[in-house]
Order: C-alpha cells, then sequence, then structure tokens
C-alpha cells in the first residue's frame, strides 16, 4: 500500500524537485514583497531520499531564498527527537519509517533523518529586487569577508543592527 500526503494534483508533494524548488522560490519572492525591511522568514526543510540519493533540500531552499532576494541570517538545526529517562528519543514520521522500511527490506541500509534545518532569511533593508540576481553580491558568509559584522551562534551574519544581549 502506498500513502500519500493527499490525493490533490496540485499539492507540491507530487511534484518534481525542480518544480517543488520554483514554488519555493516563487513562495520565498512574494514573502520578501510582504516582508518590512529587516523582516524575517523561517522554514522548516530536511532532505529526503529518493531512489536511494540524498536529496539536499536545505541547500536548495537556501539558494531559492537568496534568488528571491532574501538574505540567509541563520541555519540551524532542530532535533525530531525528545528525551525519555535521560535518553534521546527520536520522533520519526509514519512516512519516513515508512520508507526506511521498505529501504532496509531490499537491503539498502538506510538511516532515520533525525533532524530539521531551520533557515531563517531577512528582508534586505536596501530591498534589491528591482536588480537583476545574478548582480547582487552574494552576502558575506565567514568573518574573514565582513570582520567586523556580527555573527550569531550558528555563524551566519545577522542582517540587522540590533544587538543581542
Amino acid at each position: 500500500m502506498r500513502y500519500r500526503y493527499s490525493r490533490d494534483p496540485h499539492n507540491l508533494a507530487h511534484v518534481s524537485t525542480d518544480q517543488l524548488l520554483d514554488a519555493f522560490a516563487q513562495i520565498l519572492t512574494q514573502c520578501r514583497t510582504m516582508l518590512r525591511p529587516g523582516g524575517t522568514v523561517v522554514v522548516t526543510t530536511r532532505p529526503w531520499r529518493a531512489r536511494g540519493e540524498l536529496i539536499d533540500l536545505p541547500s536548495a531552499v537556501l539558494a531559492a531564498g537568496q534568488t528571491a532576494g532574501l538574505i540567509p541570517t541563520e541555519r540551524c538545526v532542530a532535533l525530531l527527537a525528545g528525551i525519555r529517562d535521560n535518553r534521546l528519543i527520536a520522533h520519526p514520521s509514519f512516512f519516513q519509517m515508512q520508507n526506511i522500511r521498505d529501504a532496509r527490506r531490499q537491503g539498502i541500509p538506510l538511516h532515520l533523518v533525525q533532524h530539521e534545518d531551520v533557515l531563517i532569511f531577512t528582508r534586505p533593508a536596501q530591498d534589491c529586487a528591482a536588480r537583476p540576481t545574478t548582480s547582487r553580491p552574494m552576502p558575506c558568509t565567514s568573518r574573514a569577508q565582513c570582520p567586523n559584522r556580527p555573527t550569531d551562534r550558528c555563524g551566519y551574519h545577522r542582517a540587522d543592527k540590533r544587538r543581542r544581549g
């Protein structure tokens, strides 16, 4: 028996990876238009496997956000687990468990993805949306590129001027 999120053919769960990423870019572009300068968008996403190959959706969504004119400000990990009796207990979805069981029955030694990436984007203070994305400079991602900009605990530079206490 095959399980599905829905039977609606317009649901993004039923489109190709390329179509999904195009849809993410469109959604994030619309988010940018709705945000005030300095406003944030938070996306949680995780990789998945297709025919045994790991699909790195978090990195692709990060690139889609940049294409949409947003600045990535944080990339953190959210564990999909709880703590019981001082032990970390995974909380996989039904679909994850089904996929892992199917793969293992076929002799493929897959393991559960036990985290999601939390991607935080900021709308630039001066919106660059009118400029083509290829001419927009990439945000600095290392202290060597922008030594005077503060970074958050995940290593990304904060896009706004607020100081954390």
